[in-house]
């Protein structure tokens, strides 16, 4: 009988097999580190890509700020503009005021009636005068009560006096008016 000695043919097919999975062993390693490789170089290039975009960022919140802060200049400018426009109109009313409402008193007033006393404050008017009788001083009220800038027509007080031998009704009348400013400074006239 033949004898056949497989050991070494066993053993190399050890060896062969033992090869063979370093081989698988060693592609998978490389198959591992290139694509942990690839992994790290696509997470470099997206943080490169989110600075790019972070620097890009920053550079426009930069431009938006200077736009802002021109934005709130300009506003700034355009609330003292417009404080200066309405102090130009407060100046103009009241400088053009008086002599409207001086007009109206004048136009308004009857025959047989003199004003003594005018006075102007805080958008109240007060009219102190004589007339021959209480008929005249009611004309008047009712005459000034019809004007568009005097309003809230009001008989503070009426007395008969003698004057110089004459029996007069002296009166005085309160009221409002409306042509600019509430507050303004006290004019008054004495006649």
């Amino acid at each position: 009988m033949i004898r056949i000695n497989l050991l070494p043919v066993r053993e190399a097919r050890k060896a062969a097999e033992l090869r063979q999975q370093a081989a698988m062993l060693g592609i998978a390693a490389a198959c591992a580190l290139a694509l942990c490789t690839l992994i790290h170089l696509a997470k470099l290039s997206q943080a490169a890509l989110t600075r790019r975009h972070i620097v890009t960022a920053q550079a426009e919140l930069r431009k938006l700020e200077e736009v802002r802060t021109e934005v709130e200049r300009f506003m700034a400018e355009q609330e003292e503009i417009e404080g200066k426009l309405a102090v130009i109109q407060r100046l103009e009313r009241s400088r053009t005021g008086p002599v409207r409402i001086m007009d109206e008193i004048a136009t308004r007033i009857p025959k047989r009636l003199w004003l003594t006393k005018l006075s102007m404050k805080g958008g109240v008017l007060r009219l102190e005068g004589v007339s021959l009788d209480a008929e005249i001083v009611a004309k008047f009220m009712t005459e000034l009560a019809e004007s568009p800038i005097i309003e809230n027509v009001e008989l503070e007080e009426t007395k008969l006096e003698d004057k110089e031998g004459l029996k007069l009704n002296t009166f005085k009348v309160r009221s409002a008016y409306q042509y600019g400013p509430r507050s303004m400074p006290e004019q008054t006239t004495d006649g």
